[in-house]
């Protein structure tokens, strides 16, 4: 299916990611939908315990919402740019408060990749600035229909630092800015930033391309 839907991409106008109903412009959606996206990033408030203070490129509505969903679930990496661009103004908010620090992406499973083809979190951090992928994830079960409980305890044994990669950070002294494509409950970065301060890494902060309510 991968291979029909690829070849349909290469010799056929894509379709705008959001409405579908017009041909995309480079970007992977049309001038009407681009047009929609948030213009400025925002803060958010997870309500787990220990997760970092968040900035987002936007809500998990509109336009936003069905590019982030054709990205992840069809592989549409013709998003990639516009995707990347929202959620740097997320990255240079922080960075501007604290210059020098180093973006670690939350890591899909092996199966996600897998599926995928590709790291998509990481695929929209490359552009972005000096990334460290000192992260590892485990098997973990689909978070839909996770009560918060359940999220908080999945999180927390979904994630392992690479030990080599995580000491050369730690070494380093410089901060770190988690990155995910999506905040709910804030279960996964709270656990993220767990895990790297056990390794004596100090992560100062968190941003996501959205923000979605539970």
């Amino acid at each position: 299916m991968r291979l029909v839907e690829a070849l349909c991409e290469l010799f056929l106008p894509a379709a705008c990611a959001s409405c579908r109903a017009r041909h995309a412009t480079g970007c992977g959606l049309c001038e009407h939908c681009a047009a929609g996206l948030p213009a400025t990033a925002m803060a958010a408030a997870p309500r787990t315990p220990g997760t970092p203070p968040v900035v987002v490129a936007g809500t998990y509505e509109g336009a936003l919402a069905e590019a982030l969903n054709e990205y992840k679930e069809r592989g549409r990496r013709d998003l990639v740019p516009v995707l990347a661009r929202l959620l740097g103004r997320a990255v240079d908010a922080v960075t501007e408060e604290v210059p020098g620090a180093v973006l670690v992406p939350i890591p899909s499973t092996r199966a996600a990749r897998r599926e995928r083809g590709f790291d998509h979190v990481a695929a929209l951090c490359a552009p972005l600035g000096p990334m460290h992928r000192c992260l590892r994830a485990r098997p973990r079960r689909d978070s839909v229909g996770l009560t918060a409980a359940q999220r908080r305890h999945a999180a927390a044994r979904s994630l392992a630092t690479v030990p080599r990669r995580t000491a050369v950070l730690a070494a380093s002294g410089r901060p770190v800015i988690l990155v995910d494509d999506i905040v709910t409950t804030g279960a996964t970065l709270s656990a993220a930033a767990a895990v790297l301060d056990g390794a004596g890494v100090r992560v100062v902060a968190a941003t996501t391309t959205v923000a979605a309510a539970v």
